[in-house]
């Protein structure tokens, strides 16, 4: 009876004890932790390059990299698709400079 009694008294003392499950804010905001909770490659890239500005630190993304070492005849030919096409991006994700007056560069 007595055991009954002190194993019964430890499981309830286990159940009340609070889990100890904490994130930290560098481990929610990592890449790996963000992909495995569903969340889409731009927002992946979106997050790190928001993290980054936070830290002044420079954040270049994959896209940037694999562009950069591109021949002066494969960057003409894609400015000129990006030209033709208006959906086409031609600057970074959310790096380019957006103004909230109008001017006559505009027109």
């Amino acid at each position: 009876m007595k055991i009954k009694i002190i194993l019964t008294a430890i499981f309830t003392t286990f159940s009340l004890l609070p889990a100890s499950a904490v994130i930290t804010a560098g481990e929610a905001t990592s890449p790996e932790y963000l992909e495995s909770h569903g969340h889409s490659g731009a927002i992946v890239e979106m997050v790190q390059q928001s993290k980054a500005g936070f830290n002044g630190e420079q954040y270049v993304s994959p896209d940037e990299l694999k562009h950069s070492n591109d021949s002066k005849f494969v960057k003409f030919v894609r400015r000129v698709f990006i030209y033709l096409d208006p959906a086409l991006d031609n600057e970074p994700l959310l790096k380019h400079e957006t103004k909230m007056t109008p001017s006559i560069d505009d027109l």
